[in-house]
Parts: structure tokens; C-alpha cells; sequence
């Protein structure tokens, strides 16, 4: 019995100390999760921070439409392919079929077909779009990053120009190598019954997705000297803002009109998410 006046005391289990995150694991799972899509949505946004500085600085137009024009001639040759191809290539699999299967799933089989060149075409129409727009996609990233910081712009040349050209088709080869791997296992894919046309979408659309952030934030690691393999490793440790960007420019490729400016979008969004990204390493170093 305490004293009347006298306040009772009660110490809490041992248990109930602890963090709603120690009681319940699941969160930590929720909170990874939400962080892994923040950063996705935060690398999608990137592209219209991108939009942004241009329309502030509308001079800078110029090195998103030169490409486009080149662009737009790639993505008519790769529509003719694909048309050429068509026919030819779901005769070739119905005549490797049953007769009965010939004639049921000959139509089936030619939407396959359509899926699998049509994601073959995306594959790898990314590399060789960004084997076009890179010399053009360094120089807008210079400019944007130059309102960005107020860090002077190099005065270009032409001996530069061919140098940055060279160096993006040379990265470009090396991952249009491992597009053209990609395609054949979309395309593979692509023939297996139900699933397959779902996953072959799927697969290329993460393929392009990554393609493209390479490209678009190519043209800032480019002009950090950056090799190849260090170019990969910095998007690797971005995994997920990177992708996000990606995602969007992948999906504007296949928006008529957007298509032809997409990249050139993205490397200014690159750009800036990647200004941002030293900017906070520089405060944290200074802590």
C-alpha cells in the first residue's frame, strides 16, 4: 500500500521501449520501399527541372533540335524495318509450326512478332539515338550547368566537337553490343505462350529505361572524364533516381514528336539532379 500522497511509479516493459520500428520489422520494408520510390519519383521530376532551365534559357533549344532532325530520320528507317520484317518473319515461324497450329494462331503470331521487333527496335534505337545526341547533349549540359553554378562555358571547337563524338560512339558500340544481346533474349521471350509478349514489354522496358539514363547522364559524367566502367558504377550507386529519369525519357521515345527531343530533355535533367547531387556532397563534406 503506497502513501496517499505519494505517486506510484511504474516502469515499462522492456519491450515497450522500443521503436514501432524494433516491435514491427515490416516497416523497415515500407520505409525502404518508399525511399526507393521517392527516388524514382524524384529522378522522374528530374526531367521537368530539366524543362525548366530551358524554357528560362531558350537559346539552349538549339542543341536538343540539331539532333532531332538526325533523330527523326533513325526512327523512320527503324519503322520500315520493322514493317519490312513483319510478314517475312511470321511466315518463318508458322511454317515451323503444325499445319492445324499454322492456321489458328497465324494471326497470334504476327501480333508476337509485331511485340518482339517493335521492343528489338526500341532497344535498339536508345543507343544509337544517344550515339547521336551525345556531342550535342555535352554542350547542353555545359550551358545548363553553367546558369546552374555560373561556372564559365569552354569556348567550342571543332577538334572537340569530333573528340566528344568519337568517345560517345565508341561507349555507345560497347553498349549497342550488349542492346543487341538484349534483343535477342526479348525476342526469345517474346515466343513463350501468354506470359511472353507481357514479359518481353517488360524486360525492354527496363532495358531502354537504363539505356536511356546512360545517355542522358552520359553527357555530364562525359565531361567529367569518366571511363566507361565509371560511368556505370556512378549509376549503379544512383540506381534509383537514374532510372526514374530513364523511365520517362524511355516512355517519350515512343510519343511521336517527343521522341525527337526526349534525350536532349533528359541530359538537361541529368544535369541538373546531377549538380544537385555534388552540391549536397559538398555540404555533407564540410560538416
Amino acid at each position: 500500500m503506497f502513501p496517499r500522497h505519494t505517486k506510484q511509479i511504474r516502469t515499462a516493459p522492456a519491450y515497450a521501449k522500443r521503436s514501432p520500428r524494433a516491435i514491427v520489422p515490416g516497416n523497415c520494408v515500407v520505409a525502404r520501399y518508399a525511399g526507393a520510390m521517392h527516388q524514382i519519383a524524384t529522378g522522374a521530376r528530374d526531367v521537368g527541372r530539366g524543362l525548366g532551365v530551358l524554357r528560362a534559357h531558350p537559346v539552349l533549344w538549339r542543341w536538343v533540335v540539331a539532333p532531332a532532325v538526325i533523330t527523326a530520320g533513325l526512327i523512320g528507317a527503324l519503322v520500315a524495318g520493322i514493317v519490312h520484317l513483319v510478314a517475312p518473319v511470321s511466315a518463318w515461324a508458322v511454317a515451323h509450326l503444325p499445319v492445324v497450329l499454322g492456321h489458328v494462331a497465324g494471326a497470334l503470331l504476327t501480333g508476337v512478332v509485331v511485340v518482339a521487333l517493335a521492343a528489338g527496335a526500341l532497344l535498339i534505337f536508345v543507343p544509337l539515338a544517344g550515339m547521336i545526341a551525345g556531342p550535342f547533349n555535352e554542350r547542353l549540359s555545359e550551358h545548363v550547368e553553367a546558369a546552374l553554378t555560373g561556372a564559365p562555358v569552354a569556348a567550342s571547337s571543332l577538334a572537340g566537337f569530333v573528340h566528344g563524338l568519337a568517345l560517345s560512339a565508341w561507349h555507345g558500340a560497347r553498349r549497342l553490343v550488349a542492346a543487341v544481346v538484349g534483343v535477342i533474349l526479348v525476342f526469345a521471350v517474346g515466343f513463350v505462350p501468354v506470359i511472353g509478349p507481357v514479359a518481353a514489354a517488360g524486360a525492354a522496358g527496363w532495358f531502354a529505361a537504363t539505356g536511356a539514363a546512360y545517355d542522358c547522364y552520359d553527357a555530364v559524367l562525359a565531361r567529367r572524364a569518366m571511363s566507361y566502367g565509371d560511368k556505370v558504377a556512378y549509376l549503379a550507386r544512383h540506381r534509383r533516381r537514374t532510372v526514374g529519369l530513364g523511365g520517362v525519357v524511355a516512355a517519350m521515345l515512343f510519343v511521336p514528336g517527343l521522341n525527337l527531343v526526349a534525350l536532349g530533355l533528359g541530359a538537361a535533367g541529368a544535369t541538373v539532379a546531377a549538380v544537385a547531387a555534388e552540391r549536397d556532397a559538398g555540404r555533407a563534406g564540410r560538416r
